[in-house]
């Protein structure tokens, strides 16, 4: 039974009403005086439902007033209108109503049934909303975004973008299915250090460094080592990456396998040979071209898509390049002022570059994480106020601590962005007010399709509006999403599940429209003492060198080499430098005195810096390690051999975490 409303609820009512009114957004008011089945509303309600407006001044059946409505609407009104006078309350529908020219246009009535004492429905209020254009425009979004989807799946073979050395930036599936090997092991390579026929690997990469000395797009055919051994033959379109400026940055390609059609041409040559007849050569050329248009036509699609990835790379790149430039025209010019500023702009490009390789791997599950037992009450505790600021003045936020386990092997970085995401979901989804509640409960293994084991949940429920079942079905796809364009990635919900995943867990969605959505971030839990706080963050002083300390750095990469053997030695470490894991195997092996050892994971020289610690942990068992990544498979960080001594520093980073991370190995 619904409650009486007081006077500041009605002048508040009138007043929202007024405003509608003034913006032109209700088109009728009604009301339904049920026990006499008597309709009356206002001129507004007359024009839009095509209604005498005396009769709508005087009241008419309900039956009446749906003669105007589609009749494909029709029963569906009437049942969403008998269940709210079952139930009572909030009454929202959409549905068309014939107007005066006998045309059809959609509207929303929302109005709220009351209830007598006994639960019977007496009087049914509400209003009219024209929303017409939004349907249309609703409609031709979805016929957009279904164009989209298709063109995407109809794109056949591989497409990649390279840099300037042959360096692999991106590729799609098909790449990952030719070359037989996960993105992780070919990405940031050239084809001579992925490819096993280096013959093959040279000749491509001698092709691919003419296209881009010559800056023109070529169309070839390539011999290809398939993954099970089979040779194949492709046909390439390759074509000059050019900045904004029109410098060639590097190499865009697309290719798709011809061997069954070159097979199938050979054949018919032959048949051509044996029967020696000029009709079967005419046939045959005819088919060629045929196949040759259509394939044309193919890779000229793939063409389009290809500059849609290199556009989103030049945009990550135009700030970084533009400030270094600058900077180097500064130096020349001997002016110095400005200097701050456009490294300020770099650096600023170069972390939103990383934000989003790091949300990319994250969706992979191929993140570096750097799970701590963590008291996962204190950390949700901990980010109320945070949250309470986030959301906004008009969201009540609450915090349910239900949780008797509390303690996750977790990176607690990584929960705290999750539960962020979700909060600011659910702040959309509220659309300016409501309720959003937090808790924490515990979960054992088999509820929920989790593995066994017991678990540690974290809910966000808010009260919003909620998902439609299609909808619901697309959230942890990449790149999806329901909000306008440049409001959201479509990364975060799919970023939340790879660190669900990555993390032994797993998160769920339930929601429906107009009935709010609850996420549930179900973590491992174990029976571990909680850790200690992370050393100091950003913005604290930088260390200085341990007295005496020798690092030993060991990069393939030229700049990232310079870079951390310049800041060591700036803050007064002795550095010695190597460049692959053989020349760092036989410093670690002689009789120089090394005091911490900094090392990138993916090394040259026969084996990778995993490998190199292990082989030198005999000539040097308790030496501090700091490995360095750029991202790494889960399985290989989870068996490093960090011992009590190592930490793992991801790219790219601060000079500050750098040192920090030196000074807290020495320490130990």
């Amino acid at each position: 039974m619904n409650s009486e409303p007081t006077a500041s609820d009605a002048g508040d009512a009138r007043e929202r009403l007024q405003l509608a009114l003034d913006a032109g957004a209700i088109t009728g008011i009604w009301v339904w005086d049920i026990p006499n089945n008597s309709v009356t509303a206002d001129q507004r309600f007359s024009r839009a439902f095509g209604l005498p407006l005396d009769k709508c001044r005087a009241g008419m059946p309900i039956e009446e007033a749906f003669t105007s409505i589609h009749p494909q609407d029709v029963e569906r009104v009437a049942a969403d209108i008998q269940r709210t006078m079952q139930q009572g309350g909030a009454f929202r529908c959409e549905y068309r109503v014939r107007q005066e020219d006998g045309c059809y246009r959609w509207i929303e009535a929302s109005g709220h049934c009351e209830l007598d004492s006994q639960g019977q429905a007496v009087r049914f209020p509400g209003v009219l909303i024209d929303i017409e254009s939004r349907r249309a425009a609703e409609a031709e979004r979805d016929r957009v975004s279904a164009l989209l989807r298709t063109f995407a799946a109809a794109v056949p073979g591989v497409v990649y973008a390279k840099d300037l050395d042959g360096r692999m930036l991106v590729a799609n599936h098909g790449t990952t299915e030719l070359i037989g090997k996960p993105p992780s092991f070919y990405i940031g390579k050239t084809d001579l250090e992925f490819l096993e026929d280096k013959d093959q690997a040279r000749q491509v990469m001698e092709t691919d460094r003419r296209i881009m000395q010559g800056g023109k797009a070529e169309q070839i055919e390539e011999r290809v080592d398939m993954a099970d051994g089979t040779a194949a033959i492709w046909l390439s379109m390759k074509a000059p990456l050019r900045d904004d400026t029109g410098a060639v940055i590097g190499l865009i390609g697309s290719s798709i396998d011809v061997t069954a059609k070159k097979a199938a041409e050979q054949a018919l040559l032959d048949l051509n040979r044996t029967l020696e007849t000029r009709i079967s050569e005419a046939v045959a050329e005819n088919e060629a071209a045929q196949a040759a248009l259509r394939q044309a036509q193919k890779m000229e699609a793939v063409g389009q898509l290809t500059g849609g990835i290199a556009h989103d790379f030049n945009n990550l790149l135009a700030g970084i390049t533009g400030s270094l430039d600058l900077i180097k025209l500064r130096l020349n010019q001997g002016r110095t002022a400005d200097l701050e500023r456009y490294v300020a702009v770099a650096q600023g490009a170069a972390q939103r570059a990383a934000a989003l390789t790091h949300r990319l791997l994250a969706f992979s599950r191929q993140q570096t994480l750097q799970p701590v037992p963590t008291d996962i009450n204190a950390l949700v505790s901990g980010m109320e106020e945070l949250i309470q600021r986030t959301v906004g003045p008009t969201i009540e936020v609450s915090v349910q601590l239900e949780s008797v386990l509390k303690t996750c092997l977790v990176d607690p970085a990584q929960v705290e962005n999750a539960l962020l995401n979700l909060c600011i979901n659910a702040r959309d989804a509220l659309r300016g007010g409501g309720d959003l509640r937090i808790r924490t409960f515990d979960q054992r293994g088999g509820e929920q399709d989790l593995p066994p084991g017991d678990y540690l949940t974290i809910a966000v429920e808010d009260n919003g509006c909620g998902m439609s079942p299609e909808v619901l079905a697309k959230v942890f796809e990449p790149f999806f999403t329901t909000k306008s364009v440049g409001a959201g990635s479509g990364l975060g919900l799919p970023m939340i599940y790879g660190f669900a995943r990555q993390s032994g867990g797993q998160v769920r969605i339930e929601s429906e429209e107009g009935g709010g959505t609850r996420v549930f971030l179900s973590l491992p839990a174990r029976a571990l003492p909680v850790a200690a706080p992370a050393m100091a963050g950003a913005g604290e002083e930088i260390p200085g060198a341990a007295r005496g300390a020798t690092v030993l750095v060991v990069e393939d990469e030229a700049s990232v080499r310079a870079f951390v053997s310049e800041t060591l030695a700036g803050q007064g470490y002795a550095v010695i430098e190597a460049a692959d894991s053989k020349a760092g195997l036989r410093l670690l092996r002689s009789d120089i005195c090394i005091d911490a050892l900094v090392t990138d994971i993916g090394l040259p020289g026969g084996m990778d810096g995993h490998r190199m610690v292990v082989e030198s942990r005999a000539a040097r068992p308790g030496l501090p390690v700091l490995f360095m990544t750029g991202y790494a498979r889960p399985e290989v960080l989870e068996n490093s051999p960090l011992e009590p001594a190592g930490l793992v520093l991801t790219k790219p980073f601060a000079l500050e975490a750098l040192l920090r991370g030196v000074e807290a190995l020495l320490k130990r």
